[in-house]
């Protein structure tokens, strides 16, 4: 404890970052934090040097390249051998993508409102069975209270992060009920694994772009922007690319499952930047509703 607080009091590490967080349900910890603001350097050597063995493997190591260069660059593998594999299950058969393009821009004063509107339409197709990821916890509570008799009205149970409900109780139970809903964030985009007929349907209410004030966030896009560099396609758009590709891997865990991925942000179809987002998403049928 004594080496930490050193640490974090002295900040002599110029490559690092510091900051303090509020932590727990209430708010009530705070913890004190520090991070490299670049770790490709302090993982070469280790990892990736001479006479080192390492194999890094993951579905979502890549945003579309088949040379995983972000990743690569990021860890200090430039020199590393990448192999892209692919996948054993038929997305073509599996799974279809729909892209809402008549969305509202998410800073429109009527985003909110037709969130609702197309969230239950979709809900409707499968009967519940859904995951509806989002990017702010702020936004997940109003649209939850706003759908209260929505969800009333046809008897689904609806689980959203923020109620109390610790993270694991919450999965468990959307598997049991098979028609219910779970509304999730930050935490529900990766790692969390329900094969069949449970989940049938990822909706993505929003692009997860990082949010740029976050300390750590803030000082990787300096470092870009003082080096010449584009922080919002260098940084911004592959970190995206990659948590979108993690959100609508939630759906195929199995060769048996099906089911649809939802993307309510238009910007994949209106922004130059959304090919990147569309190219980087598993081979399955995508089709643009107007």
């Amino acid at each position: 404890m004594h080496g930490g607080l050193k640490m974090f009091l002295d900040q002599e590490d110029g490559g690092s970052v510091y900051w303090v967080e509020k932590m727990g349900y209430d708010g009530t910890q705070f913890v004190l934090m520090g991070a490299p603001v670049r770790v490709a350097d302090r993982l070469r050597p280790i990892l990736f040097g001479p006479d080192k063995t390492c194999i890094a493997t993951s579905a979502t190591l890549g945003t579309g390249d088949a040379q995983l260069t972000y990743f690569r660059e990021r860890v200090g593998a430039e020199h590393v051998p990448a192999v892209k594999i692919g996948s054993p299950f038929d997305y073509q058969k599996q799974m279809a993508i729909f892209v809402m393009k008549s969305m509202p821009d998410p800073r429109d004063d009527d985003y909110e409102r037709m969130l609702v509107h197309w969230i239950e339409r979709v809900l409707i197709k499968t009967e519940g069975k859904a995951f509806v990821l989002f990017t702010s916890h702020r936004l997940l509570k109003s649209v939850a209270e706003t759908m209260e008799d929505f969800f009333y009205e046809k008897e689904w149970k609806l689980l959203a992060q923020g109620m109390g409900i610790p993270r694991q109780k919450m999965v468990e139970e959307f598997r049991q009920d098979v028609n219910s809903v779970l509304f999730g964030t930050e935490s529900f985009w990766a790692g969390v694994d329900v094969p069949g007929e449970a989940l049938s349907n990822v909706i993505i209410t929003r692009i997860p772009f990082a949010v740029p004030d976050h300390p750590l966030t803030a000082a990787r896009l300096e470092e870009i922007e003082a080096e010449g560099g584009n922080s919002f396609m260098q940084y911004s758009v592959p970190e995206a690319v990659i948590k979108l590709r993690q959100g609508v891997g939630r759906l195929i865990r199995t060769k048996k499952d099906e089911g649809m991925v939802v993307i309510l942000d238009n910007r994949v179809v209106t922004k130059p930047y959304g090919k990147t987002f569309l190219a980087s998403l598993p081979p399955a049928p995508i089709k643009i509703i107007p």
